[in-house]
């Protein structure tokens, strides 16, 4: 049996229970202590008026009171109207109607970005249209709403299902309707062979009857990462609706996940200031990204950088626009900062240097921590080899673009050790981590940290430097929704990319001997490199694509 979401009258399945059953209402002298300082507002049931029954729900017109220190009567009080629509099956005003079922097919117990949520699509004439939704059904009398689930579930997608938990009635639509339901979390064991079959389309159920069958019920799996952006493709591409409670799940999750990590902590949020540096190195190996916040650079510092590069590349005559990409940038070091090019954006330059030197000092630390985390007796060893003011900033402004703009800023990796980011929460950055292209989430007053191909080789590849893109909706392989997509595609996206390079004589490779020591009479230079990286100029740092692994 199928619950409606909100309220869907010609519910066209048998109940086991009696059609004629009229709802108790608890004794009006019970409810309304018929005082004087009964409680108020409240709903006198006695005077409750029936305007019209169908088989399955029934049309009711309450009066209920409420305070009024201008009654005519000197009760203190006056009576409201309000029409609601009430199941011809619900027993009494506080009986359960129906279970909302929240079932995670577990296919990896150590792995949750593999869990997949149970759902349901199915043709609804009320709002004449294929909605997604939780499995869900009525409670028949007498039956517990565990039992109940267990039964709707294989009913309706054909597993085999253990209650977890049963929570407490809640209210799908409490301005229209008293309707109630709980949720019933449900386990599903894929080790069993008729959930394993059932997942894989060899066995079919005959749980469905006429009308659900009739309006093609269907079983859908969604994965639990990312079930936000599934749902809203979903709506885009095929013009469903969404179930209320279903949309808050997968919104809270997402909330969830953004609250600490995002797809399987690949982008942890680490606090510099907050003894958390240990955290780095884990989260380096794991995709080579990660999202770090300091008080060396506050908020009001970062929105002013953003404001101020956007002003330098609308007004300065060194921007560039990049040959491939639809993107405006300048490429700044730390001589340019002080040096007479950009005198007609003096005060905005001041403010790039004001950030550049914040983030001297964050890159630092992350040198340090990083050192540290891979078993160096010297602590200060990477920080050393940046002591020459190596470092360069890259201002940035990507144009609009439209439904057919793919990627906004190719595929590639970085080749510096470190990279620092800045961006204005337009979305788009993905990065190539555990085989998908992955949103890399903003974090407001926090930068994206990435790991750069020369830290890369240091760390014998011990930390990743990951394949990353800006995306536009066409774009190939994208997780993240189009519609979220169209939206950053619809403006301009404005970041600041902070390069850290080591000083330009250093080796871009560690001897072989366990003093991590800087092999330097046979590997080429850190200048040599990042010139042959960047196509012979140094100007660009976009021209050899390494693969993710950097082979």
């Amino acid at each position: 049996m199928r619950l409606h979401p909100l309220l869907a009258f010609g519910y066209c399945k048998h109940s086991r229970l009696s059609r004629h059953f009229r709802p108790r209402h608890l004794d009006h002298t019970t409810r309304l202590a018929m005082s004087d300082s009964a409680k108020l507002p409240r709903v006198d049931f006695d005077s409750t008026e029936t305007v019209g029954s169908t088989r399955w729900m029934r049309l009711e017109t309450l009066s209920y009171h409420v305070a009024d220190e201008n009654s005519t009567d000197g009760s203190g009080s006056s009576v409201r109207k309000w029409d609601r629509a009430v199941r011809t099956t619900k027993q009494s005003e506080d009986s359960i109607d129906a279970v909302v079922i929240l079932a995670i097919l577990r296919h990896d117990p150590n792995d949750i970005s593999r869990d997949e949520i149970v759902c349901v699509k199915q043709y609804r004439p009320p709002v004449d249209a294929y909605t997604i939704e939780l499995p869900a059904g009525l409670i028949d009398a007498g039956e517990e709403p565990a039992n109940a689930a267990v039964r709707e579930f294989q009913e309706e997608t054909g597993y085999i299902g253990k209650a977890l938990d049963v929570s407490p009635a809640s209210y799908l639509s409490p301005g229209l309707t008293n309707e109630s339901a709980c949720l019933v979390r449900l386990e599903v064991d894929m080790t069993q062979e008729a959930n394993l079959k059932n997942y894989e389309n060899q066995s079919l159920h005959d749980g469905l009857e006429g009308c659900e069958r009739d309006r093609g019920l269907e079983k859908l799996m969604i994965p639990r990462v990312g079930m936000l952006n599934a749902l809203h493709d979903m709506q885009q591409k095929e013009g469903v609706k969404v179930f209320a409670a279903l949309y808050s799940l997968a919104l809270g999750m997402q909330i969830g996940e953004g609250a600490t990590c995002i797809e399987k902590d690949f982008f942890p949020l680490v606090n510099l200031d907050d003894n958390q540096c240990d955290q780095v190195v884990p989260a380096l190996r794991d995709s080579g990204f990660l999202i770090v916040k300091s008080s060396l650079l506050d908020l009001e510092l970062q929105q002013k950088a953003l404001a101020a590069s956007a002003r330098i590349l609308e007004l300065s005559s060194k921007t560039v626009t990049h040959p491939s990409d639809p993107k405006q940038y300048m490429m700044l070091s730390f001589d340019d900062l002080g040096g007479e090019d950009l005198s007609e954006v003096s005060e905005d330059v001041r403010i790039i240097k004001e950030y550049y030197s914040s983030l001297r000092k964050i890159r630092d630390i992350l040198l340090q921590s990083i050192a540290s985390g891979i078993g160096m007796d010297d602590a200060e060893f990477f920080s050393r080899q940046h002591n020459e003011n190596n470092d360069s900033i890259r201002l940035l402004n990507y144009l609009h673009g439209d439904e057919n703009t793919a990627n906004r800023c190719k595929e590639h990796s970085d080749y510096g050790t470190l990279t620092l980011l800045l961006t204005d929460g337009v979305g788009g950055l993905e990065a190539f981590v555990d085989g998908k292209w992955r949103q890399v989430p903003y974090v407001e007053g926090a930068l994206i940290v990435n790991i750069g191909s020369i830290l890369s080789e240091w760390t014998r590849q011990d930390l990743k430097a990951t394949l990353h893109r800006v995306a536009g909706p066409a774009s190939i392989g994208s997780t993240t929704s189009t519609n979220d997509l169209l939206k950053a595609v619809s403006v301009q996206r404005r970041s600041i990319a902070y390069f850290a390079d080591p000083n330009p004589n250093v080796a871009t490779t560690l001897s072989k001997s366990n003093d991590h020591s800087l092999d330097n009479e046979e590997n080429m230079t850190i200048d040599e490199y990042i010139q042959w990286r960047s196509g012979g100029t140094g100007v660009d740092r976009s021209g050899v694509s390494f693969t993710s692994k950097e082979e």
